[in-house]
């Protein structure tokens, strides 16, 4: 949609009935109210194409609500404004579309969406900017944005909505550290209740480093004679431990030691460059790797789908070869955490 001056669209739960105009200096539109940015809340008219134009006309057919085109049809009469949300089909499809994530976290690798209150809106910026980076991205926001008039124009209503800005970025930066500090004291958690969390050289670094955050724990409360969790989870923040989170191992590369790191080795590193080169990752073969049991399970899956690959009759000999590199590859790591 694109409104004559300006280009962001109405609240779609503004449209009423007949709200569709067939031609709007020389193209559909709809008439509506404009409510975001402006106090006012003028009615404006705001160019659509043909297909969405159709759409409405169908939506308007099929609203059982007397004025409103895209009311929701589950939301009680008898309900107030202040919860009139928690009874909505848009509460219902979000609860749906969060248990189908979690249900599937051990296949996709996600995380559990957690129970906080989302609504059906926080997707969309979010989107926005996570997808505004890859390749003819800003041609997809285009049409999924609706900035159908917009794209035709050339202008950069797509760009500034994908563009990231300093309060997102910040939020975003909060979120992932605490998210990763969340993990980490998982993992922490997991080691002193006596799981193995890792194996090889970089698994031992690791819970050796939590070793001595529980000495020093017990140590300072001793002498403050208290203790808690609190007091150790602090230590392990203050820590700073260089552990970056993967789905085929945890990297403990650190910028300040980085002898040995396979990544790096005979590599031309970008300038400026400070942390591991991800695309270079040798699982099996670098000292800082941790590869934990549930990276393990993986490796095991993809030796087992090498060989039924391998016993396949007449593959390709270059073929073959480039299996059985793989499946070299593939058992460096599985034996390195069954030593």
């Amino acid at each position: 949609m694109h409104g004559r001056n300006n280009p962001l669209p109405p609240v779609i739960r503004e449209v009423v009935r007949g709200s569709v105009v067939a031609e709007f200096y020389g193209a559909p539109a709809l008439v509506s109210r404009k409510r975001k940015q402006d106090p006012g809340r003028p009615m404006e008219h705001w160019w659509i194409i043909e297909p969405v134009a159709r759409a409405i006309l169908v939506a308007e057919e099929l609203s059982a609500h007397p004025e409103l085109v895209f009311a929701d049809p589950g939301l009680p009469s008898s309900t107030t404004q202040a919860n009139r949300y928690e009874h909505s089909i848009s509460r219902k499809l979000i609860e749906k579309f969060i248990e189908h994530v979690n249900e599937h976290t051990d296949r996709t690798g996600l995380d559990d969406i957690p129970a906080d209150r989302i609504a059906p809106h926080m997707f969309r910026k979010t989107m926005s900017i996570l997808v505004g980076t890859e390749p003819g991205a800003e041609i997809a926001l285009g049409l999924q944005l609706k900035h159908a008039a917009t794209r035709a124009l050339a202008n950069r209503s797509t760009q500034g909505y994908a563009a990231s800005d300093s309060n997102w970025a910040r939020l975003l930066d909060t979120a992932i550290e605490d998210a990763r500090f969340m993990r980490l004291r998982d993992l922490y958690d997991q080691h002193h209740a006596g799981q193995t969390i890792g194996y090889g050289p970089g698994a031992d670094r690791l819970t050796n480093t939590f070793d001595t955050v529980k000495k020093t724990a017990m140590e300072t409360t001793r002498t403050a004679k208290t203790g808690d969790k609190r007091t150790e989870y602090d230590l392990l923040h203050k820590t700073r431990i260089a552990l970056r989170f993967g789905k085929l191992n945890h990297c403990t590369f650190d910028h300040n030691h980085p002898d040995g790191a396979k990544c790096i080795e005979e590599a031309v590193i970008p300038a400026g460059h400070t942390g591991p080169l991800i695309d270079r990752c040798q699982p099996g073969r670098c000292p800082n790797s941790v590869i934990t049991p549930e990276h393990l399970k993986i490796w095991k899956s993809e030796e087992t789908s090498l060989l039924t690959l391998l016993d396949t009759p007449k593959i390709a000999l270059c073929r073959r070869d480039q299996l059985n590199r793989q499946l070299d590859d593939v058992r460096s790591v599985i034996r390195r955490a069954q030593k």
